[in-house]
This record gives structure tokens, C-alpha cells and sequence, in this order.
């Protein structure tokens, strides 16, 4: 039988749940476990204190301020000290900086998401109440929350930007900033004028970038049965998904689906939440106001109606 609801799952509903699965966890992660990797975010990713906007924000590497901190890896042929052994060193530091974003980064990703211990059903917090485990499920998490807590049938969830069983599970972290929309660094050199060693530097940020990039459109179209098949949902449901700028393609393709259908759409709030960029990002995905109904999270709990004598 179809499902007729639709949860779209995010991190908010494992934090609801007391998960340390917050960006500030992965902060302190990557913190104990790599610190030179911890000081190249910090230094040169803009991803706020708490790295709260990490995914966003790697498509923002500070490149500027890559190429002037290590430039002095980058000698005057015309030195005295000058020799051909460190004819390399600018680039070869770059590369670090560049690997150590675009590809070090992700795998302290999936080690540290790997370490997370998910409750069971007795053991976990602020349960949720009514969860219909026939729904249809398309979660951003990596974890197993839905399974071990809820007992959501397997099938019945896409774990969109994949699932954690080991620390070696390819999970997708990265930005919406595609290929095609972002000038190449090393197109922009002047090539005539221009060190080529600079050059070699602007392509290992070029690889950086395209590294980093969440290519929704083909992860989308990898999974076409599982939007096909929305096509009877009657409801949507969204328990902690930010409703941000990178993962507006995977709700124009719910949207899509569900044919453009009026559609009634809850969506799970703290009380202090600002409604704003939530309420105009589904307006531009195609979801109205009159779609929309916002719920507190305390109003979702199992206990509920204890919560509010």
C-alpha cells in the first residue's frame, strides 16, 4: 500500500532526541583527533563558532588567505638561498590545505558520525509520539535513529546523503556551489604573466572545490524511484531539516513529485525559532504559507500532554 506521508528527517530530530550530533560535536572531534586539519577550518572555511554553517561555508574557502599565509613557501628564483629542492613547496603546501579540506575533513566525518551511540526505544529521549512507521522516509541524517528508536522498516527510508555503519562509510558532506556555476581559480590566472607556480596552486583549489560539492541533481536522479513514488502523499512532514539553501534541490524534486498538489506541510519548530528563511525557502521551492503549519517540538513528545499541566 502507498504511504500517504512523507517525513523529511534532519539533524534537529536527532538532537531532539539528545544525540551529540551537532556540528559543535564534530567541531570537538575534529579538534582531539586533527588539529592541523581543526586550525585550516577555523582559519580559512567561514563556518561560524559553533561551525553551525560548515556545509555552506566550504564553498566559501577563504583562497586569498590560503595563498598569502603560505607564500612564503614560494621563493625568489633570483635568491641566493634559492635551489631546485624547494622549487615545489608553495604548491605542495597548498595541496595539504586543499586535501585536507576536500578530503581529510570528510573522512574525520564519517569516523566521528560512527562513534555516535544511538539509543533504543526504551533508552531514548523525548520520543516522539504517532510516528507512522509506513510513512515514507527521507532522511539527511547518517545515522540509525529511525530504525533502532522507531523501528522504521529499512525500506521505507532513503538515506539520501548515505547511512553510517563504519567509520569507512561514504557519507556525503559538501556545498551546493556546482562546477559550472564557479569560475575556475586557474582560468582566472593570466597564464602568460603569472608564476606557475601560483597556477598549480589555483588548480589543486580548483579540486578542492569540485571535491566538496554535493551534487544533488545526480544524487536526485540516482534515486528517481523513491520520488516517483510520492506521487500519493497527502502529507509532509519535517522534523529537524534546517530547510537550507544546500538542500533546496531535494525539495523542488518533492515538490515536483507531489505535482505541485496543495499538499499540507507541518514542520517541527523550537520555541525561539525564526520562521523566516524556513517560510521563504519553501515559498521559492513551491510550498505556500496556507500549506505550512508550524508545530513545537514539546507538542510532538510522548510526554506531551504531561509537559504542558
Amino acid at each position: 500500500m502507498p504511504a500517504n506521508t512523507l517525513y523529511i528527517v534532519g539533524n534537529g530530530f536527532d538532537l531532539n532526541h539528545r544525540l551529540p550530533t551537532g556540528y559543535g560535536h564534530f567541531k570537538a572531534y575534529v579538534k582531539s583527533h586533527d588539529r592541523e586539519v581543526f586550525e585550516w577550518v577555523e582559519d580559512y572555511v567561514p563556518a561560524g563558532e559553533s561551525w553551525g554553517d560548515l556545509e555552506m561555508a566550504l564553498a566559501y574557502l577563504d583562497t586569498d588567505h590560503i595563498v598569502s599565509s603560505l607564500e612564503h613557501f614560494m621563493g625568489s628564483y633570483t635568491d641566493d638561498n634559492w635551489s631546485d629542492s624547494s622549487h615545489h613547496d608553495f604548491q605542495y603546501e597548498v595541496d595539504r590545505v586543499a586535501g585536507g579540506l576536500g578530503g581529510t575533513l570528510q573522512r574525520l566525518f564519517a569516523e566521528w558520525i560512527s562513534t555516535i551511540q544511538i539509543p533504543d526505544a526504551q533508552s531514548a529521549q523525548n520520543r516522539l509520539a504517532g510516528l507512522d512507521i509506513n510513512a515514507a522516509y527521507l532522511t539527511f541524517n547518517y545515522t540509525s535513529t529511525l530504525t533502532r528508536v522507531y523501528q522504521v522498516p529499512t525500506e521505507n527510508i532513503l538515506y539520501i546523503h548515505g547511512e553510517s555503519t563504519d567509520a569507512d562509510s561514504d557519507l556525503v558532506l559538501g556545498h551546493g556551489w556546482a562546477p559550472e556555476e564557479r569560475p575556475s581559480l586557474f582560468d582566472a590566472v593570466n597564464h602568460e604573466d603569472s608564476d606557475h607556480r601560483v597556477m598549480e596552486a589555483m588548480q589543486s583549489l580548483d579540486t578542492y572545490f569540485s571535491n566538496t560539492f554535493k551534487a544533488s541533481k545526480k544524487i536526485i536522479e540516482q534515486n528517481a524511484d523513491f520520488f516517483a513514488g510520492l506521487e500519493d502523499i497527502a502529507q509532509v512532514v519535517v522534523l529537524g531539516h534546517s530547510l537550507n539553501q544546500v538542500d533546496a534541490p531535494y525539495l523542488v524534486a518533492v515538490v515536483q513529485a507531489l505535482q505541485h498538489r496543495q499538499v499540507g506541510w507541518t514542520v517541527a519548530v523550537l520555541p525561539s525559532h525564526d520562521l523566516g528563511e524556513q517560510s521563504a525557502l519553501l515559498a521559492a521551492v513551491g510550498v505556500s504559507s496556507e500549506q505550512i503549519h508550524y508545530k513545537l517540538w514539546s507538542d510532538l513528545h510522548e510526554v506531551a500532554s504531561d509537559e504542558h499541566r
